[in-house]
């Protein structure tokens, strides 16, 4: 009995004992959660007293050279003592990629230029993967936290329904970076003598068929694409917009949700493509071409109308001031639309940095993307070093480069040409830049297009039930409306199927998408 009292009373001291421990790492974990970790400096450079490593994920745009060789990273490691071991897919595989790293467990530990979709938000934040950014930004971010309390609409737009902040955004205030553009070859309407430039779809129906027989680029060839873009989604937005519609999926219309594929005004849109594709004036190549080769196409001076965000960058132009040679399409209307509108991209672009659980340096993570928030960390993540002041007042400045053409430089230097970025674009400083063909985009977007620019749908957030709904409901909707748009321009299946084709979007459960996009637009109206 007496050796059962031992034993009994020694368990008892040491399940004391362990509470006691259990309940000092409580303590003492609550208590270093407040406090400042060992290794980061909490203002200045660099943000860590000695060198750490993180694993980072973001998508490599055609544009850019290798990540680990851009001087945007290599200087950011001598100035922070952070470095990266990146993962960097292609565009084109950058999204499998991104599912497969969050499927399989082997996410890193941040993601930066990371293209996360709503859904990648709010699944993998609730999951705990994606972990809450609003506290490390209150400590560890004054000039985001700045900004946010300036902008409360943008505070709005990147918190979920839940009350965290999961990814942090790039936010653009520069006008000529809004939309997509549609342009006109000038040196083929000075060859053929054309001054007037269309207003409907019927006037571009007659240019277009001008450039396919009247040999505009004069070499004796009938090469010629009349209209043509690096994919369809570029091309859409013109064309759809001359018919009245904003977007090919959801967009409001006088405070009604609408799916705009099912309108009468997109089957009108549908003929007119259809039209385009018979009589030989749509680039045949338009669904299956790579950006590499349409932009191959515009430099041999084989495209005459084109949707891009600049001629330059399509056209073999030397000189930038030579830009304004090439007058933008107007804005069109059509039978069936007597106002003019255009698609308004929205200046937010969600989901572009991210930090996951797996990262042991969240603070400091956090103070690294923070410098892109100011004026100086934005313009060193979009032009590095490579500018400076023409004049003593600073009221101009010009970007230095050799060799290859500007963005051709800008991609091998810094990640933002081609690819959303967390930052916010500093428009003082990029209005100051001494650039003909800046002045000329922003002269033209900001007469001819933002007087008619109109948002389809906000930027919202769903629940997660709301969520999940939408991520069945339109993968197969968005798929087959896709795929159906196609084989209706190219005839594969008849415009006589209108009516089938929109029986089975109600059927894939269109009405109800419609309604979970209504709640989600009154209640962010309500706000």
């Amino acid at each position: 009995m007496r050796k059962l009292i031992v034993v009994f009373i020694c368990f008892s001291l040491v399940l004391l004992s362990a509470c006691s421990k259990g309940d000092n790492r409580n303590n003492e974990s609550s208590s270093s959660e407040k406090q400042t970790p060992s290794n980061l400096n909490l203002t200045g450079f660099p943000i860590t007293t000695e060198k750490i490593t993180l694993d980072l994920m973001g998508e490599k745009a055609p544009i850019h050279g290798p990540w680990d060789q851009m001087y945007f990273f290599q200087e950011m490691e001598k100035k922070t003592n952070i470095h990266f071991e990146f993962d960097t897919p292609a565009r084109e595989s950058y999204t499998e990629r991104k599912n497969l790293a969050f499927a399989s467990g082997e996410y890193p530990d941040l993601f930066f230029g990371g293209q996360l979709d709503t859904a990648d938000e709010i699944n993998y934040g609730q999951q705990g993967i994606l972990i809450p950014l609003e506290d490390l930004i209150e400590e560890y971010a004054p000039n985001l936290k700045k900004f946010l309390e300036e902008n409360p609409d943008v505070k709005r737009s990147i918190t979920t329904m839940d009350g965290h902040i999961y990814a942090l955004p790039n936010v653009n205030t520069v006008p000529r970076d809004l939309v997509m553009k549609p342009w006109i070859n000038g040196e083929w309407l000075a060859n053929l003598n054309i001054s007037t430039l269309p207003a409907t779809t019927d006037d571009l129906l007659e240019l277009l068929r001008a450039f396919r027989d009247g040999d505009p680029n004069q070499n004796g060839k009938k090469d010629e694409i009349p209209l043509s873009a690096p994919n369809m989604t570029n091309l859409r937005k013109p064309l759809l917009a001359a018919f009245g519609l904003l977007s090919n999926a959801i967009e409001v219309k006088d405070d009604k949700v609408v799916f705009s594929p099912i309108e009468t005004n997109y089957e009108e849109y549908l003929k007119y493509m259809n039209v385009l594709f018979n009589e030989k004036l749509l680039d045949s190549e338009l669904f299956s071409q790579t950006p590499q080769q349409f932009t191959a196409k515009g430099k041999s001076d084989l495209v005459g109308v084109f949707v891009h965000a600049a001629p330059h960058l399509v056209l073999d132009i030397k000189d930038p001031a030579d830009n304004a040679k090439h007058p933008a399409l107007p804005v069109l209307t059509s039978e069936v639309n007597s106002a003019k509108v255009y698609p308004l991209n929205s200046s937010i672009t969600r989901g572009t940095f991210a930090i996951t659980k797996k990262n042991k340096y969240p603070e400091a993570t956090m103070r690294w993307v923070d410098y892109f928030y100011s004026s100086e960390g934005s313009n060193f993540a979009m032009v590095g070093d490579s500018w400076k002041w023409k004049d003593e007042a600073k009221t101009q400045w010009e970007f230095v480069y050799e060799g290859d053409s500007k963005e051709e430089y800008r991609g091998k230097l810094v990640p933002d040409p081609g690819l959303p970025l967390p930052l916010v674009r500093d428009n003082d400083f990029l209005s100051k830049e001494y650039n003909l063909s800046g002045a000329y985009l922003n002269k033209v977007t900001e007469e001819q297009f933002l007087p008619y620019a109109k948002m389809a749908f906000p930027l919202v957030y769903f629940t997660e039930e709301e969520q999940n709904r939408l991520n069945v409901l339109n993968a197969d909707i968005t798929t087959y409306v896709e795929q159906m748009e196609a084989k209706f321009i190219v005839g594969q299946t008849p415009i006589s199927e209108w009516d089938n084709y929109v029986a089975t979007i109600k059927k894939m459960g269109v009405e109800e998408m419609i309604g979970i996009y209504q709640d989600a637009y009154d209640r962010w109206k309500s706000e």
